[in-house]
């Protein structure tokens, strides 16, 4: 399910937009957001991308990459 930062997705099942319960670190450069509707009880869960410029790659980007030790 694709969803940008700003949206709420839809319930597949009674068509209302579902409620952010949670968002929890997902894969490097990536949030696990969980959104359920309490109504049908529906649970979704979705991958969002993390604004780059927020993320521990900025050091990288500044320079700070290393050979390995």
């Amino acid at each position: 399910m694709a969803v940008s930062t700003n949206e709420r997705p839809m319930c597949p099942v009674c068509k209302h937009r579902m409620a952010l319960a949670r968002i929890s670190p997902g894969p490097r450069g990536f949030d696990e957001r969980t959104f359920e509707r309490s109504t049908c009880e529906r649970t979704e869960v979705v991958r969002s991308a993390v604004d780059p410029m927020k993320t521990d790659a900025v050091g990288w980007l500044a320079g700070e990459l290393e050979p390995p030790n």
